[in-house]
């Protein structure tokens, strides 16, 4: 029965290697296709046994199993399909976008701090706008307004059916993510990420007891 046992326990951990090895070269696979570190640096894992022989690379990197399956494949799945996306809008749209992509953002950073400003009180603020007739302010200003005469400052429309809770929120130029941005964002956070593991040199005790991915 024991011999059994050891049988049937032996077969599927040599079934879980050959799906952990097929998932590494999937992982190295993503790995290649998005940008390197600023370090130029690139990625690239393999699995290493706890033997206690050297046989990993001075620069390596250490990460259980349960780290590549919870964090770096997830990673590397997620950033190849943003960056792929991006590069299909990047081959669309040509050095012709970015030209008035830039334009836009120099003719947006001069009004930018008029634009953020209340029209009643002129202070820097995140503006409310009212549902009925679109003009904004700073919820401040909103609810002195409404406290004294239920109107709206610019148009004189009325508010008392206006609630709190029905303003909207105008956003600026800097409150908007642009899936670019968030992609690079999310590139960073994953390097830094693998630079925080663990050497390649830790404890020989520590050794013992693990398998790593590197």
């Amino acid at each position: 029965m024991g011999m059994v046992y050891y049988q049937l326990s032996k077969s599927s951990y040599q079934d879980f290697l050959k799906i952990l090895k097929a998932d590494i070269q999937h992982a190295n696979a993503l790995a290649a296709a998005i940008p390197r570190a600023k370090s130029g640096a690139h990625l690239q894992m393999k699995l290493v046994y706890t033997d206690g022989r050297s046989n990993i690379s001075r620069r390596g990197r250490k990460a259980t199993i349960r780290e590549f399956y919870g964090v770096i494949l997830p990673s590397l799945q997620r950033l190849h399909g943003n960056l792929g996306e991006l590069d299909d809008d990047k081959e669309a749209g040509g050095s012709s976008a970015k030209k008035r992509v830039d334009l836009d953002n120099r003719h947006g950073n001069i009004d930018f701090e008029r634009e953020d400003e209340c029209g009643i009180c002129l202070e820097p603020c995140t503006k409310m706008v009212l549902p009925n007739c679109c003009h904004a302010m700073c919820i401040k200003c909103y609810r002195n307004w409404n406290t004294k005469s239920e109107s709206c400052p610019f148009c004189r429309g009325s508010l008392k059916r206006v609630n709190s809770e029905d303003l909207w929120v105008l956003t600026c130029n800097d409150d908007v993510v642009d899936n670019k941005t968030v992609s690079q964002k999310d590139l960073l956070r994953f390097y830094l990420y693998i630079n925080s593991l663990p050497k390649d040199f830790p404890d020989a005790l520590f050794l013992v007891y693990y398998e790593y991915l590197i």
